[in-house]
C-alpha cells in the first residue's frame, strides 16, 4: 500500500504520539542515583525521602539543548501597547474594575488566524534552536488548551455591559476554538524540538483564589481569605483546580520535556505546591521541573533578565531567560535586543555551564515579528558553522580568559573550543587551553589545519593572512576554534588561577 505524504506523515506522528505516552510511564530513578545528583547539586536537598528528581540522563538531554525559543502568547497580546509584558499589563489597571472586565472579556475576540504550529517550528530550526517553552496559562488565568475545570468570569454584552458566567476561561470559548498546546506539541515532536510547557501558580481570574494577598491584582482577591476561613472549600477548590490542570497537561499531550512552572504561593500554601511536585512527577517520571514554587523539589532554574557572573554559585542546573523584544510578550513599538547581543549571550551562557532562552511573543495574529525572526536567523547562520562548540558541549575548567576568550569542551574532554567574541587579530594566544603535542587546530568553518606555536605556558595559534580581510572569514561575529586538549587530568592543577578570577571547575 502507498500512503500519499500527508497520510504517511500522519501516521509517523501518530507513532511518535504513541512512543511519547508509553514514555510517560517509565520508570522513577533509584534513590542511589537521587544521592548522587544531591551530591552534585546543593540545591536539591531537603526534599522529602521518597521524592526523586528527573535523573542523570533527563538533565544531560537538557543540557544539550543549549538555545531555544520562550513563547509568552495569550489575551495579552492584544493590548501590547498598554504599558505591561504579558498579562503584568493587568499591574497598571488593578484599581479599575471596568478595565478588568474588558480584559477578562476579551476572550471573546481572540482569533489569530494566521497562527500555524508548523511556521513557528520551522522559525526555530531556522534559528538552530532546540526546544521551546510555551505559556499554557499566565497569571491571569486563561488557558490556551480547552481545560475542563471552570471559572466564574464575564461575558461582554453587544450594549457594553457584562454578564457573569461559569465557563472554561479557555481558548475553547474564544472565535478560534483550536487547542493551541495540542498543536504546538505535535509539531515540536513533528519537528524533533524539545517542548516545555509553562504554567502558573497563581491566577488573577479566580474567584477560588482570593487569597491572592501578596499581588493584590487578582479581580475577587479577598485580603481576609487564609485557609482557616470560613470558607476551606474555596481554599481547596484552587488547589484542586491546579492539580486537575497539571494533570490534563501531563496526560492529554504525550511525553512533555519539561514543565515550567512559575510564581508561587503563600507559606500556608506550601505543602500543597510542594504535592503538585509530587503528582507531576508520579504522571511523568522523567520530566524536568522548573523550581519556581516548588524550591528543592525542581529540577532547574531560571536566571532572568540576566547571566550569573559566577556560576559555581548556581547550586543546580540552570537556564536563563531573557526578554528580546521589548519584552517576553508582544509588544508592537517594542525595543529589541540586537542580533550580536543575542549570539554573544548565548556563547557566555554555554561557557558557563547554562542554555538560553530568548523571550519573544507572537502578535493578536499569531505571527512573530519579522524583526524577532531576522535576528533568531543571524545566531542560526552563526550556529551553522559554529554549533558543534555549543550543542551538546560542556563548560571547561574556566569559562573565559580575559574579556574577550570563552571555553567550551566536548563531554569526553577529547577537544576544547576557544570561541574569539572578537577577531583575534594575527594570532591568538592562551594559557588556559594546552593543546596535546603534534595536534591539529582548525577554526571552524575553515577546512584547513592552522599553525600554532608555544610561548612559554602559552599557546598561539597563528591566523591565515586571508583572513585578514573580514569577508573572508566563516562568520561575521565571534570565532571558534576546536583544539585537541592535553588530557584532562593533567590540566586542573596547571592552569594559573589568577589568569580566570571566575572559574568554572566542574569534572
Amino acid at each position: 500500500m502507498k500512503l500519499n505524504p500527508s497520510k504517511l506523515t500522519a501516521l509517523l506522528l501518530g507513532l511518535s504520539l504513541a512512543a511519547a505516552d508509553a514514555a510517560v510511564t517509565g520508570a522513577s530513578i533509584t534513590q542511589a542515583e537521587e544521592q548522587r545528583l544531591q551530591e552534585k547539586y546543593s540545591a536539591y536537598c531537603g526534599v522529602d525521602a521518597d521524592y526523586v528528581h528527573a535523573g542523570e540522563a533527563a538533565v544531560e538531554r537538557w543540557q544539550d539543548l543549549k538555545w531555544g525559543l520562550r513563547i509568552h502568547w495569550g489575551l495579552y497580546c492584544m493590548f501590547g501597547n498598554s504599558g505591561g509584558d504579558a498579562s503584568w499589563v493587568i499591574k497598571a489597571h488593578a484599581q479599575d474594575k471596568e478595565w478588568l472586565k474588558n480584559y477578562y472579556a476579551s476572550y471573546q475576540e481572540f482569533n489569530p488566524t494566521n497562527f500555524n504550529a508548523d511556521e513557528w517550528m520551522e522559525i526555530m530550526q531556522r534559528a538552530g534552536m532546540k526546544y521551546f517553552s510555551f505559556t499554557t496559562k499566565h497569571h491571569e488565568g486563561f488557558c490556551m488548551w480547552p481545560t475542563k475545570t471552570l471559572q466564574r468570569g464575564f461575558r461582554k454584552n453587544a450594549d457594553g455591559t457584562f454578564t457573569e458566567v461559569t465557563n472554561h476561561f479557555s481558548i475553547a470559548e474564544t472565535p478560534f476554538q483550536r487547542d493551541i498546546v495540542r498543536e504546538l506539541v505535535q509539531a515540536g515532536r513533528a519537528h524533533h524540538l524539545g517542548v516545555s510547557l509553562y504554567y502558573s501558580h497563581i491566577d488573577w481570574h479566580d474567584w477560588d483564589f482570593g487569597w491572592d494577598n501578596q499581588w493584590v491584582r487578582n479581580f475577587w482577591q479577598d485580603g481576609t481569605f487564609t485557609k482557616k476561613s470560613d470558607d476551606p472549600r474555596r481554599w481547596a477548590a484552587f488547589i484542586q483546580k491546579e492539580r486537575d490542570q497539571i494533570t490534563e497537561l501531563l496526560t492529554q499531550y504525550g511525553l512533555i520535556d519539561t514543565l515550567c512552572l512559575d510564581m508561587h504561593w503563600g507559606k500556608e500554601a506550601q505543602p500543597d505546591a510542594y504535592g503538585v511536585a509530587k503528582l507531576a512527577r508520579s504522571l511523568q517520571p522523567n520530566i524536568m521541573l522548573r523550581n519556581r514554587g516548588i524550591d528543592q523539589y525542581g529540577d532547574y532554574e531560571t536566571p532572568e533578565q540576566k547571566i550569573p557572573d559566577d556560576p559555581n554559585k548556581v547550586k543546580r542546573p540552570w537556564q536563563v531567560i531573557y526578554q528580546c523584544g521589548g519584552g517576553f510578550s508582544y509588544h508592537e513599538h517594542g525595543e529589541f535586543k540586537s542580533r550580536e547581543w543575542i549570539l554573544q549571550s548565548l556563547i557566555d551562557i554555554v561557557a558557563k555551564g547554562g542554555n538560553f532562552q530568548a523571550g519573544y511573543g507572537p502578535g493578536p495574529d499569531g505571527r512573530f515579528q519579522q524583526e524577532m525572526i531576522d535576528n533568531v536567523n543571524y545566531v542560526g547562520d552563526w550556529l551553522k558553522v559554529n554549533g558543534e562548540a555549543i550543542f551538546a558541549t560542556r563548560p571547561y575548567l574556566r569559562y573565559h580568559e580575559g574579556n574577550d576568550l570563552r571555553f567550551t569542551r566536548t563531554k569526553d574532554k577529547k577537544c576544547t573550543y576557544i570561541i574569539s567574541l572578537k577577531w583575534p587579530g594575527e594570532t591568538l594566544k592562551t594559557s588556559l587551553v594546552k593543546p596535546r603535542d603534534g595536534s591539529a587546530i582548525r577554526m571552524l568553518g575553515l577546512d584547513q589545519d592552522l599553525k600554532w606555536h608555544r610561548e612559554g605556558d602559552a599557546a598561539v595559534i597563528e591566523m591565515p593572512k586571508e583572513m585578514q580581510n573580514e569577508t573572508k572569514r566563516p562568520c561575521k561575529q565571534a570565532y571558534a576554534f576546536k583544539v585537541e586538549s592535553e588530557p584532562w587530568g593533567n590540566l586542573s592543577e596547571t592552569l594559573p588561577d589568577d589568569a580566570s578570577p571566575k572559574q568554572n571547575k566542574q569534572p
